[in-house]
């Protein structure tokens, strides 16, 4: 399959930054990095995270059930944290 190469400039120091650091904790290229973030980006048009975990989480409504445990989870948060205070 033909690859192409491109030349980019002007890369802000925030993304050369975010960039290097994703390929020094992954252990892969930088172009491979950029490679990859591409590729998610464009297979990925115009969705925010829920619509791309669909299929993980259902039809993107939270039940009952779920409310109550999170509220659970909440309130034993909270007393744990005021008891190491």
């Amino acid at each position: 399959m033909p690859t192409n190469q491109y030349t980019i400039r002007n890369i802000p120091p925030a993304v050369d930054s975010y960039l290097r650091k994703r390929a020094r904790i992954s252990g892969q290229s930088l172009n491979q990095v950029v490679i990859d973030e591409l590729s998610q980006k464009v297979s990925l048009p115009d969705e925010d995270l829920v619509s791309r975990l669909d299929w993980f989480i259902g039809d993107k409504s939270i039940g009952e059930d779920v409310n109550c445990a999170l509220d659970d989870d909440d309130k034993i948060q909270k007393q744990m944290t005021q008891k190491d205070w």
